[in-house]
């Protein structure tokens, strides 16, 4: 366990809840998002930087309805024989999601722990908008590759984005 020295008073609500009863890498997702998010806002954090591309944030800035952005982070452990098949689908992937008009963040991020785990977190105006991800060919590439038996386990958690940038 990582010895983090932060008050508790200072903790938003969603991370208050007992981080036991997520996984670990959600529960550190978690804190990554929301330190990075701080980082954008608060110089007195250099430790914590984020890059989010001018029009990532346009995107986002645009869809400041009162609906709460649809957010998704998929845990997936690839086949290893499959990877060089698999980087190249997802790349396709996230690149023609990021290219969907309601689509607010796609990113893929590869495990230090295992070079064949990957999570995906995603960011999507509403969860309306998931119906038309889904219904993509890159999307699909996806489906047909956890099909045809390239991943060992695919978890998926989805929830309702709070304190965003």
């Amino acid at each position: 366990q990582a010895n983090l020295s932060i008050r508790r008073d200072h903790l938003p609500p969603y991370l208050s809840i007992p981080m036991m009863k997520l996984t670990p890498i959600v529960s550190i997702l978690l804190w990554a998002i929301h330190f990075s998010a701080l980082s954008a806002f608060t110089p007195s954090r250099p430790f914590v930087q984020t890059v989010i591309a001018p029009k990532s944030r346009a995107r986002m800035a645009a869809s400041s309805s009162s609906e709460s952005p649809f957010c998704i982070v998929v845990e997936a452990e690839i086949e290893p024989d499959r990877m060089g098949e698999f980087l190249a689908m997802i790349q396709a992937n996230a690149e023609g999601s990021r290219k969907e008009p309601e689509c607010l963040r796609f990113d893929v991020i590869r495990s230090q722990d295992a070079q064949n785990k990957f999570f995906f977190y995603e960011i999507y105006k509403n969860p309306d908008s998931i119906n038309h991800h889904k219904a993509q060919s890159h999307y699909k590439a996806w489906i047909d590759f956890k099909e045809s038996g390239g991943v060992i386990k695919s978890v998926t958690h989805k929830g309702d984005g709070e304190f965003m940038t």
